[in-house]
């Protein structure tokens, strides 16, 4: 019973994470209705700033995050008008801006490769004051409470901008209906490189975390999260936030409860075996949004 509380404790602590991750890409997906692969390479450069931070400037996690974030944001916007923008006048918009993201994502890879040699670099073990915690029969870190609770917050955040203040009223309004949204004098454009931003600000935090845990950075770091990412998106609802932090934490102890009963090397297929019975059978997910409902 220990050991299954344990591992339930470090599902939350993943899920968080992935749920975070997961939260970005589906605010470009809700927003715009496309597939944009290449957040996975923003999630892998955001590592990165964040390994150079800390490891090569010595500045504490805590510090880098906020830049991390807003490097990550700046690199997704960049990615938005350079990749998306240009192609969403197109009938085919939506495999039009999924090839063109797929280009985005093999060049920016591609640069991460260059930039780190082709090799795997780690942060420094000084950039965050790691300490044990016991909490009755769990085992935890200072880092983990610091990865669980930063997720848990800018998710909850982000929900809350959505449905409760004007800038979410917009985002929503565009993400209804594009064409509608700008002939009611919504700044469309503003609007989507905003969601762009805020995408990439949390694939940066994201990766952060992530680097800090595991202390390894490659090239293709975000793609190795990016089916997690697209099964808790598909588990918890599209579109919905709270839908998808549960997502992440369903898929976040799946993962754990895989990892420790059987083996590391069964987690991926568990999570797509996991992520094609939602499709074939769920496919609305867990929570379905309002404009789901409206639909059906």
């Amino acid at each position: 019973m220990d050991f299954l509380l344990q591992q339930t404790v470090n599902g939350i602590v993943l899920g968080s994470v992935y749920a975070l991750y997961a939260t970005g890409f589906g605010l470009v997906m809700a927003n715009l209705r496309i597939f944009h692969v290449a957040h996975a390479a923003v999630f892998t450069w955001g590592a990165i700033f964040a390994w150079q931070l800390t490891s090569r400037l010595g500045w504490s996690l805590l510090a880098a995050l906020p830049v991390v974030a807003v490097l990550a944001g700046l690199l997704n916007v960049l990615a938005y008008f350079l990749l998306i923008r240009h192609v969403l006048h197109r009938r085919d918009r939506e495999m039009a801006a999924f090839i063109s993201s797929m280009g985005g994502l093999i060049v920016l890879v591609e640069l991460a490769h260059h930039y780190l040699d082709g090799s795997v670099v780690r942060m420094n073990a000084d950039a965050f004051a790691n300490h044990s915690v016991t909490i009755g029969p769990v085992q935890t870190t200072t880092l983990h409470l610091t990865m669980t609770c930063s997720a848990l917050v800018i998710v909850a955040a982000t929900g809350w901008i959505l449905s409760r203040t004007e800038l979410g009223r917009q985002i929503r309004a565009v993400a209804y209906n594009r064409d509608t949204a700008a002939i009611l004098g919504i700044d469309v454009d503003r609007i989507s490189a905003g969601v762009f931003f805020a995408s990439g600000a949390m694939a940066g935090v994201a990766a952060a975390l992530v680097a800090m845990a595991f202390n390894v950075i490659d090239a293709e770091l975000g793609s190795t999260y990016l089916v997690i990412a697209l099964a808790a998106m598909v588990v918890g609802g599209f579109g919905s936030v709270g839908g998808i932090l549960v997502g992440g934490l369903v898929i976040g102890i799946i993962s754990t409860y895989t990892t420790g009963y059987l083996s590391s090397s069964y987690r991926d297929l568990v999570v797509f075996v996991l992520l094609l019975l939602f499709l074939a059978f769920r496919p609305e997910g867990l929570f379905r949004t309002r404009a789901e409902l409206t639909r059906v």
